[in-house]
């Protein structure tokens, strides 16, 4: 009879398929499983429409517009050129991430723009990225469980679907701009599965082949730079190679870095923006040290809440849903304390070559191109910036809990403990899912991701005024009645964002909008006037000015026809106070005066109607009657 082979021992492993009788289901079933839950979670959102960042990248993007004949500008310039005529972005230090923009562009090409098929394919790059993650596991723990086969499939499967029905997720999976995070991850994995083939079989060909994919990687979004960090560590962690080849490899993926960093510089050095001083766009813009770094190390502790807790999701937490603290927040001192006990065990277990330790080596290098720390990222937080460092922290939670299930099962503490792991494992999993299909529904349009995002960010001054922005929307698709009751709830939304931030020029202005829309004319200038004391030199005021200056003036020719010269006289003035040109209102005034005999404004008046439009007739005649009057 022939024997069973033996496994081979994690130092000889070869990277053949791994299989087990006591594997609970097979390789390629997990995989369907892992596209079929991505299918669940986010399927809806083919349904939906451009939403955020999309117009800027799709709709309203100069080069993707222009589909194949637009790719050498997207490759060659800054990734938001095509939004300005100038071809030159505002954000300072610029935007890189050209090859998301180049599918955009041969989407269009193809199919117009069509965010079915868009939301489709990336729909499609998660699932392919869920196997990526899947396969990547399996190798990784192997090796750092000296081959323990029995369960490998299990653990990278549960990883793995933790990892895809994140909720923290949905933001790069729905939006179709967040395609820059899904191929940045992506291209990573595709590149460290041919690392480590190419550790195993000394392939120079899988060294290209990671080699090429890392720089795809780089060119989806600069968080790729992370990358030439993880890289070394994966070969410490996972594999056997000498030191000189580790130095070698490492000194090849550095070099891409440096390369993409020269496109970028060449792409992006016409850019002239500076850091905004705007706190809408720069939060620590007027903050103390001490303010930001004690709010930058609760911002982390929110991150790892947000993996753990996704209650609240929300597009958007500037100003001030998050607001300025100091470290004497229990919270602060919460987070440096687990951030400082991680980095002492990641180091402590550093030599051991253990996973926990490159597990939270992943998370907080990978993280630390968002954590604020190095450089201001124009935000404090976001859910879509712990898409890529979530997966070192899933790893960490999987693998901690199947240690401490098979010590439970081992000293026979509970028979059942298996079991009860897999229950809570699966209600969080259908917890998440549902929490994602929730927010395919919240994401469907600007109108509904605007209304459903103001519960769970209210504190956020711009997640408000869109608030309000969309009532004013939805209240063009009301009759009569049901649109004075948007147009309330959007005057509330303004009036709260302006409780957050009381230079918030646009809330000012988007009630003088409502208050427009609702016919009330007399607090559409009240508030539009208090906007103008902020800055005077907005451009919107030239349509605002004409809309009151046209109230004032129907009012004054209303007054007129009653023969209520004194208060018709009045409105025509204030008409014109807010429209100097307007050759209407400067007629109608100088046709008040003349009734009431005050030639010498009326011929004025008539003079600068003319001088507005020399073919007013009326004016014309005007002054002929008080010539002859005179002549008399």
């Amino acid at each position: 009879m022939n024997k069973k082979k033996p496994y081979k021992n994690s130092n000889t492993y070869s990277g053949e398929k791994i299989t087990s009788k006591n594997e609970i289901l097979s390789d390629n079933k997990w995989k369907w499983i892992i596209a079929i839950v991505v299918i669940v979670c986010f399927g809806l959102s083919v349904f939906n429409n451009y939403a955020l960042d999309d117009f800027i990248v799709i709709v309203k993007n100069n080069f993707t517009q222009k589909g194949f004949s637009g790719i050498w500008n997207i490759l060659s310039k800054d990734t938001f050129a095509g939004m300005t005529e100038s071809d030159i972005m505002i954000l300072s230090g610029g935007r890189y991430r050209p090859l998301s923009l180049v599918t955009f562009a041969i989407e269009h090409q193809l199919w117009g723009n069509n965010p079915l098929i868009s939301h489709l394919i990336n729909i499609v790059i998660y699932a392919f990225t869920g196997i990526l993650i899947y396969n990547f596991l399996k190798k990784i723990l192997v090796f750092s469980e000296n081959l323990k086969n029995e369960g490998v499939n299990l653990k990278a499967a549960m990883i793995t679907l933790l990892f895809i029905t994140l909720p923290a997720h949905s933001e790069p999976v729905i939006n179709i701009k967040g395609r820059d995070d899904l191929m940045c991850l992506m291209f990573f994995l595709m590149s460290t599965l041919q690392l480590l083939k190419y550790v195993q079989i000394k392939n120079k060909k899988n060294l290209i082949y990671s080699s090429i994919y890392f720089f795809f990687s780089l060119m989806s979004k600069e968080t790729a730079l992370t990358f030439v960090f993880i890289f070394p560590l994966i070969l410490y962690f996972f594999s056997n190679s000498g030191s000189s080849n580790k130095t070698t490899t490492t000194f090849i993926y550095f070099s891409i870095a440096i390369a993409f960093l020269f496109l970028r510089y060449l792409a992006t050095k016409d850019n002239h923006g500076i850091p905004s001083t705007d706190i809408l766009n720069n939060p620590f813009v007027s903050a103390t040290t001490e303010n930001k770094m004690a709010t930058i190390f609760l911002s982390w502790l929110f991150y790892i809440r947000l993996i753990i807790f996704p209650v609240h999701l929300s597009y958007d937490y500037n100003y001030n849903q998050i607001p300025l603290t100091n470290f004497t927040d229990w919270r602060v001192l919460l987070s440096v304390s687990i951030h400082l006990a991680i980095l002492f065990v990641a180091f402590f277990l550093y030599k051991r070559k253990s996973i926990y330790s490159f597990c939270i080596l992943f998370y907080l290098i990978t993280f630390s191109i968002f954590s604020n720390l190095f450089f201001s990222i124009g935000t404090i937080f976001a859910d879509r910036f712990i898409y890529i460092p979530s997966l070192g922290f899933c790893i960490l939670l999987i693998v901690t809990g199947f240690h401490f299930l098979e010590k439970l099962m081992s000293k026979k503490i509970i028979k059942i403990t298996g079991s009860i792991g897999i229950g809570i494992f699966l209600t969080v999993l259908i917890l998440f899912s549902l929490r994602n299909i929730n927010r395919c529904r919240d994401w469907k349009d600007n109108n509904t991701l605007f209304i459903a995002d103001v519960k769970n960010a209210p504190g956020s001054a711009k997640i408000q005024l869109n608030a309000g922005i969309a009532n004013i929307n939805l209240s063009d698709t009301k009759d009569s009645a049901e649109s004075d009751v948007f147009l309330k709830k959007a005057i509330y939304h303004f009036q709260k964002g302006i409780d957050i931030y009381p230079n918030f020029i646009d809330g000012y202005i988007n009630i003088g909008v409502a208050y427009n829309r609702l016919k009330d004319l007399e607090n559409a200038e009240l508030w539009w006037n208090k906007a103008r004391k902020i800055n005077p030199q907005h451009l919107g005021f030239k349509e605002y000015d004409k809309i009151i200056s046209n109230y004032y003036f129907i009012i004054g020719l209303k007054n007129g026809i009653k023969a209520n010269y004194k208060e018709s006289i009045s409105n025509m003035k204030k008409a014109l106070f807010y429209d100097s040109l307007n050759a209407d209102v400067l007629y109608n005034l100088g046709g008040a005066y003349f009734t009431i005999q005050k030639i010498d404004s009326a011929k004025y008046f008539f003079q600068k109607t003319l001088l507005r439009n020399p073919d007013f007739q009326k004016a014309k005649d005007g002054l002929q009657v008080i010539e002859m009057q005179r002549m008399k």
